[in-house]
């Protein structure tokens, strides 16, 4: 296990595992899945994120798009981002 994982009380795979399960879920499924809180999930991920993405990825990014519409009724959505 790296270093910059040892002062923290969750494993690296695990915190990989909330971090990805963010990406498909709400954070309450998420919470109720893994037991743990939201505003532990929250935390998580900044660190995930934080350490694990190259932040110059989006440096030539000059616009975004970001749309959400509903497909059916009693709010079924679909959100776009371009």
């Amino acid at each position: 296990m790296g270093d910059r994982y040892r002062k923290f009380r969750f494993t690296r795979d695990f915190e990989h595992l909330v971090a990805g399960s963010t990406a498909k879920m709400d954070k309450t499924t998420v919470t109720k899945l893994t037991r743990i809180a939201q505003k532990t999930v929250g935390t998580i991920c900044e660190r995930v994120v934080a350490k694990e993405i190259d932040p110059k990825r989006l440096e030539k990014l000059s616009i975004i798009g970001v749309d959400e519409i509903a497909y059916r009724k009693h709010h079924k959505y679909i959100t776009q981002v371009i």
